[in-house]
């Protein structure tokens, strides 16, 4: 019994020392590149780059880890009269998407105010496909990640640059975005 009683005592003893638990919330905004296949629906290839955004949050369970959660709005990406073959066939499409995330976060404090960060998590997305008059939809569940840094103003105040990419099949989508974070205390 005495065996079980100090591994059990230390463990508790360093995640209550270890666990901070500081809930966060956040924002970026940036840039969204998407590469669209449209030949389901009649259409050509788009590759264009939109503004995206989304809203964060999660909880930082040391200086090391953390989940977090967001929610994506990618925005439309659309292109007029595009010519499939050379004097033939003309299109124009658009696709618009949502999608929400969950990550695992690992960090490394560089320094008391820069922080490196890589995620890996899922995202569970929708996009709406628009081809001429003709529209569609597509979506899926898949797994997504990232590599960011945060500078801190403060303790409570960062801001963040982070590159994110999904690896989702129709459309292929990345997000660059800059922004802030606050901890909540």
């Amino acid at each position: 019994m005495k065996f079980l009683t100090i591994p059990l005592v230390l463990f508790v003893s360093i995640i209550t020392t270890s666990v901070t638990a500081d809930p966060y919330v956040g924002f970026g905004v940036g840039s969204t590149s998407y590469k669209v296949d449209f030949t389901s629906l009649g259409g050509g290839k788009i590759e264009e780059d939109e503004t995206g955004t989304k809203l964060f949050g999660g909880y930082a369970f040391n200086k090391y880890f953390a989940a977090e959660v967001a929610y994506y709005d990618f925005y439309e990406a659309s292109v007029e009269a595009v010519e499939i073959t050379p004097g033939g066939q003309v299109f124009s499409g658009a696709v618009d998407m949502i999608g929400f995330g969950a990550y695992a976060v690992g960090m490394y404090p560089v320094t008391k105010k820069v922080n490196l960060m890589a995620k890996l998590g899922v995202l569970g997305w929708d996009a709406d496909l628009t081809v001429n008059a003709d529209n569609g939809s597509n979506g899926g569940t898949d797994v997504a990640f990232a590599v960011a840094a945060s500078y801190a103003f403060t303790k409570e105040l960062l801001v963040t640059a982070e590159w994110e990419s999904f690896d989702s099949d129709n459309p292929e989508l990345s997000l660059f975005s800059v922004g802030f974070k606050v901890i909540l205390k």
